[in-house]
Formats: structure tokens, sequence, C-alpha cells
């Protein structure tokens, strides 16, 4: 082992320092207001469990789960709402009423004729069988915002079903549909079902100031329907997924919107719907990972959070500390037998530098558990991973042996190895190449993607945390962010790109999301190693033609 025994032990000693004191703060409990006592109105549900989802071929869901489902849902309300009586969802109603629990009843309309008139005829059918157990029919989900119908289909729908069944009829749409909607639509209806959800509104609302961006458009809507009550036919706030300006979503921003609005439902004596009772990993494929975190119970039916007391975003940090910790040792003792050999002081630097490498391991893995859904996402997840782990083996020991350490092979040298890989006696300036072309590959295209599609992809932070800083340090240990290369042209291209995405990120996210800036940041980082070399390398490209000119003159 190169490193003395002190400076490691000190380093030992600030690893678990910072590794206990990054996850007592990620895990500090938040006072929240508490959830008035009983149950709440009413819960959205599907019935999808794990890698279930609805355009799975042949697909119906299980009435097992379904009454199990209900079994646990019964504790916290007394009424679900579906959203259509296909896959098997029609057993639903029935299970309702085994336990004493009613539904709003959905019938789902999209673009065929033929398959709206289907829907309609069993849920008729559905619904005169089991009239006690429904609440009311909504006659469609947000179909004037996917532009599916029209508002006067929407009114002849909705008229066939009242009259079959004789049952409160409604349709549910967001707030600025219903407004723009002819008055025959809110004629037909018995009350109007409005959804409102800060997190996806055009300017994103906070879960702090959720329940007032609520109140107002409730009222907007009150005022515009003065004779129809006004039903909240969807409201809540995502558990996981990307920042939109200030709207984070986390376990805590969803324990405080839902236990606020419960609150203030209670105060008003208004009627609602929260979104969701269960998590559905299926929509994370067209949502990103927002889209699967609604629940308040995870797709292993595991409650989230309490309705009363303080809550944890992360209530396991002990346990979390301990993994954090056990690989900021491992990263110790990589760093201790093929790094440098630092005094007391190095060494508990790199104890710091490891203890928040470990964290943002967890991190990563953690997230990485979260997003895996199928094969492909799988080894999307490994390979990234694996990169963060690559870094550590080959970039963090080279960071301790100071201007000593071996540079990265550029990427033409690095590209030309892989498109002639040879035996050469390239060795850890190779591996450093290759890893740092993946790192940086991978991470420029994440951020074209946030650049030009980002509305559902996450910010990887923890991801790509460690190798960005790894490489700057790596590069300001050896002094190359101001020494000139050759062939550099690829490092040029790289730094333009992502230069322009951090522009791009910036202008399209705003100023209030931080995650966004933070990535941006990370962009930036990325770019230092190569500062000097892509200095001379366009300076270079300057010079020379002038200087062409200046002799054929």
């Amino acid at each position: 082992m190169k490193m003395a025994p002190l400076p490691f032990l000190l380093g030992v000693m600030a690893a678990a320092l910072i590794s206990v004191c990054v996850w007592k703060f990620l895990g500090a409990p938040v006072e929240l207001v508490d959830a008035p006592a009983g149950k709440v109105h009413c819960v959205s549900y599907t019935p999808y469990r794990g890698s279930e989802a609805p355009f799975i071929p042949g697909f119906r869901a299980d009435p097992a789960n379904i009454d199990a489902d209900f079994a646990q849902l019964t504790k916290i309300t007394d009424c679900v709402r579906i959203y259509s009586v296909d896959l098997g969802l029609d057993a639903a109603v029935p299970l309702v009423a085994k336990h004493n629990m009613q539904v709003l009843l959905g019938i789902w309309i999209g673009f065929s004729e033929e398959f709206n008139q289907r829907q309609i005829a069993k849920a008729i059918t559905v619904a005169n069988a089991n009239p006690k157990a429904i609440r009311a029919i909504i006659v469609g989900n947000e179909v004037l915002l996917r532009g599916e119908q029209s508002a006067e289909d929407l009114t002849r729908y909705i008229g066939q079903v009242k009259e079959a069944t004789g049952l409160p009829v409604t349709y549910a749409d967001v707030t600025h549909f219903w407004l723009e909607a002819p008055q025959a639509l809110a004629d037909a209806v018995d009350f109007i079902t409005i959804h409102i959800l800060p997190y996806w509104e055009n300017d994103p609302t906070p879960a702090e100031g959720g329940v007032a961006y609520l109140d107002q458009v409730r009222r907007e809507a009150a005022a515009h329907f003065p004779d129809k009550r006004i039903f909240i036919g969807e409201t809540g706030f995502p558990s996981a997924g990307r920042q939109r300006e200030g709207a984070v979503p986390s376990i805590v921003s969803q324990a405080r919107y839902i236990r606020e609005f419960a609150d203030y439902a209670e105060t008003h004596d208004l009627d609602y719907n929260l979104i969701e009772a269960y998590d559905q990993p299926w929509k994370r494929a067209q949502e990103g990972t927002v889209g699967g975190a609604w629940g308040f119970f995870t797709t292993e039916r595991k409650s989230k959070f309490h309705w009363t007391g303080p809550v944890s975003e992360h209530p396991k940090w002990r346990t979390e500390a301990g993994y954090a910790f056990v690989f900021s040792l491992a990263i110790l003792l990589i760093m201790a037998f093929r790094g440098g050999k630092p005094e007391a002081l190095g060494g508990l630097g790199i104890g710091f530098g490891a203890g928040f490498a470990g964290s943002a391991l967890v991190l990563q893995y953690e997230h990485s558990l979260m997003a895996w859904r199928t094969p492909l996402e799988g080894v999307v997840e490994i390979f990234v991973f694996a990169m963060s782990l690559a870094v550590i083996v080959f970039v963090l020991p080279e960071i301790t042996k100071k201007r000593a350490g071996i540079a990265p092979l550029s990427i033409f040298k690095t590209l030309s190895w892989m498109r002639r890989p040879t035996r050469a006696g390239l060795g850890t300036a190779l591996y450093l190449g290759l890893t740092q072309l993946a790192v940086t590959f991978s991470a420029l295209v994440v951020s074209l993607g946030l650049s030009f599609d980002n509305r559902y992809r996450d910010f990887p932070l923890a991801a790509f945390a460690i190798p960005a800083v790894s490489f700057a340090l790596l590069a300001f240990n050896r002094g190359d962010q101001k020494r000139a290369g050759t062939n550099r042209r690829e490092e040029v291209t790289f730094s333009l790109l992502f230069i322009l995405s951090a522009g791009l990120i910036a202008y399209n996210e705003g100023p209030l999301n931080s995650e966004a800036l933070t990535w941006c940041l990370l962009n930036l980082i990325f770019v230092l190693p190569w500062a000097g070399s892509c200095w001379a390398t366009l300076k270079g490209l300057v010079v020379k033609p002038a200087a062409v000119a200046s002799t054929s003159a």
C-alpha cells in the first residue's frame, strides 16, 4: 500500500464523517401540515403492477389483485376513480361494492367511433347492473386536450349515457379546455370535473404554492360556471422525476401538497379525487420517470409517507449512509494501492472526496433501480454505473499523483486505437482515454436530448458528477487545461457542443430550475480539461489562414 497509515486512517475518518453528514441532511424529517382525520374523498386507480401495462396484447387485470388493492385502499378512502371498463377493469365495479366503496366510472373516449360505442355500451351494462356502487360516470378524460373528439361529439356521448343509466354524468379535462368549450357541453353534465396539477401547468408551481394555485384556478372555474358544482377530478404531486422550473418532485413535496390540499378541501367543503393510488411504471415510457411516480403507494403497495407527523425524503438514511461509507472505503483502498503518497492533510482531503463520491454512487444506484423498466434501460443503467466505476479505478488514483499523473489519450488517438486495436504499451493513458471518451460522449448525448426534447428527460446529476469533477481535477493537477496539444479538433467539437447545450438548457429551463443549472455547470466542467488545447487549436485555425494570406500577398 502506497498511502501511509496516518493519511489512510484520516481519510477513513473523513469519509465516515461525510457519509453520515450527507445522508443525515438528506434524510432530515420535515414538519408538514397534518391531513384532516378521516378518509380522503376519492383516489384514481389503475390495476397495473410491476411491468404490467395497458398496451400489452391480451392483458386483463387479475380480479384477485384488484380485490387486494381495494382491501388496502378502503382504509384511506370510500371511492376510487377508474378510467375505462376495458382490460378487466369492469370487474372493479362489483368489487367496489364488496368493500363498501363507490366508483367514479370512467368511459375512455378516443378517435374511433366504433371503439367509443363499444366502451359506452359496456359501461352502460356495468352501470345498470351495479347502480348503487357508482357515484358518477365520467364520459371521456382529457379528450379535448388530446384533440380526439369535438365538444359537440362529447355532448352527444354524455346525453347517450345519461339517458341510458339515469346516473350523474360528467366530463373531465384541464380547466383551460373547459373554459373554452361551448356552453352546451357544460349544460349536458351534472357537474364540472376539472384537473389541476401544479407540476404540469405551463407555469409549473412548486408544492409549497400548489394549493394557492389550485384555489386560484378553482375560483376561476366557479366564476365561469356559476350554476354548476366544481369537482376536482385530478390533483396531486409526483414523488420523483425531473424538476420543472421551481417544481421539484420528491416524497416530501408530494406529502406536503396532498396534506395541505386535504386540509384546504375540508375547510372549503370541496369534493375531489387525488391522483393516484399506486405508482404506474408503465407511464414512464410516455412521461419519463415522473410519469410513474404519482402514487402515494409504490407499485409494491407500500406507503410512501404518513398522513400526519414529519416526513423524511430518506427515512432509511442510516442504512444509505452505511452503503455510502462502504463505497467510499473501497475508493480509498483503490487510491491507497494505486495512487500517490499524500501527506496527512492530503489523506484527509482524499477521504472527504471519497465520502462525497460514495454518496453519489448510492444516489446513482437508487435512481438506476427506479429507472430500470425494460431490458434496454437496464443495459443503459449498467453501462452508466460501470462508467462511474471506471472513473474511480483509473482516474481517481492519478489525481493523487499530481503532476506525475498520466494524461488521457486524446480523442483522436483513442478513436484511432479503437479502429485498429494494438497491444502497444499505452496502458493507463489508453484506459483513461477510453473512459473519458465514453463518459463525455454519453454526457453529450444526454445534454443534446435535454436541449431539444427536454419535457420528460431527467437530469442524471449523480451519474455524471463524479466523472466530470474527476477529469477536471486530473487536468488541474497536471496543468493540462493550460497546455496546447495536437490533433485536438475532436475536443473542440465536443467542447462547443457542450457549451451550446448548456446555453440551450439554461434558456429552455429558466433560472428557477436548480437541477438544470447544475447540469449546465457539469457541461462546463467537462470542457475544462480541454480548455488549453482547444484554445490553441482554435487559435491555429485562425492564425494559419491569416499567415497564408499574408505570404500570398
